[in-house]
């Protein structure tokens, strides 16, 4: 889809698998949109420029913002971790800059860093700059901001920042007990919306409110289809919230939920409805925002900081 003169940004979401970009107007109105494989799991040095090009080549020449693996050692160029508390403006005083070939300004977001001697650290690539959507809202935002994903993120924002975060390993830990551990024999291979079914809640409640131990709970998953032939969709519902639930149990233990604070989860519909729910069963309130959108807010604070846009903050 072509676009008019009203076009002043590209906002690039990049990951491993998946190029994302938006064409945006000043006040962050999506003019057009593109999407290819081109991940950067995909691509050999030098190539990342002829891949974003591709996509893009019937738009204008704006300035891009990029995010995501885009900035990892393996893209296109590498933008180095800042510590925390992290606001967006320095964020975007530490994005990498440049230009391409045909002279389009380019700046890629850097990710964000914890050191600790508990735990000895951790880093994000990517969520960070749905954190500073969210940050950019009308009021800002003080609390916890919940972003599930392949690598869940658990992060407290507050005073203009991301104060700290920890990463949960959830979602690649269920996608590995359910396609590739012999728990894959008791699963059903696919399901659009596991939160809806009943088993979905008994397995968060046997990891949230019974304690069971994580490592054996996961193993009944294998029990309850050999003793009580439970349909393989259930199992995967009741494994799903097993591995949430257990991953709240964690974050719990770990002094990461606040007593009475404001709770936001982050993420595409299906993961914000199966978080929610957990989280519901857990006893916390919870408002569930849509990741995609705060993805492109925190590309436009960041624009707006480096001057790609008119004026620093949002009308």
């Amino acid at each position: 889809m072509a676009a008019d003169g009203t076009a002043q940004l590209i906002a690039v979401d990049w990951g491993t698998s998946r190029l994302r970009a938006e064409l945006l107007d000043g006040d962050g109105v999506r003019l057009a949109e593109a999407d290819s494989s081109d991940g950067i799991g995909t691509l050999e040095p030098g190539e990342h420029e002829a891949a974003f090009e591709r996509l893009v080549e019937d738009w204008p020449v704006v300035p891009a913002v990029m995010a995501g693996m885009i900035g990892s050692r393996q893209g296109w160029r590498e933008a180095p971790y800042i510590g925390c508390p992290a606001t967006p403006d320095e964020l975007a005083a530490a994005t990498i800059r440049f230009e391409t070939t045909a002279g389009r300004p380019v700046a890629i977001v850097p990710g964000v860093m914890v050191r600790s001697e508990d735990r000895d650290g951790d880093v994000i690539r990517g969520e960070e700059t749905q954190m500073v959507g969210l940050l950019s809202r009308p009021g800002g935002f003080d609390g916890l901001a919940i972003l599930p994903g392949t690598h869940a993120k658990w992060a407290a924002l507050g005073n203009g920042a991301i104060q700290s975060f920890q990463t949960f390993f959830t979602g690649e830990l269920f996608d590995l007990l359910a396609h590739q551990s012999f728990l894959r024999h008791s699963v059903d291979a696919e399901h659009e919306n596991l939160a809806i079914l009943p088993d979905f809640a008994l397995g968060v409640r046997r990891t949230v409110e019974r304690r069971v131990p994580f490592l054996s709970a996961v193993f009944s998953v294998r029990a309850r289809h050999l003793l009580d032939d439970t349909a393989p969709v259930d199992n995967r519902a009741y494994l799903s919230g097993l591995v949430i639930g257990g991953e709240i149990v964690a974050a719990r233990d770990s002094g990461l939920i606040p007593g009475g604070g404001r709770i936001a989860i982050v993420g595409s519909r299906t993961l914000t409805k199966a978080y929610h729910r957990a989280m519901a069963i857990a006893g916390h309130e919870t408002e569930a925002i849509d990741g995609r959108r705060m993805v492109i807010d925190g590309l436009l604070q960041i624009a707006r900081s480096l001057g790609f846009l008119g004026g620093k903050d949002k009308p």
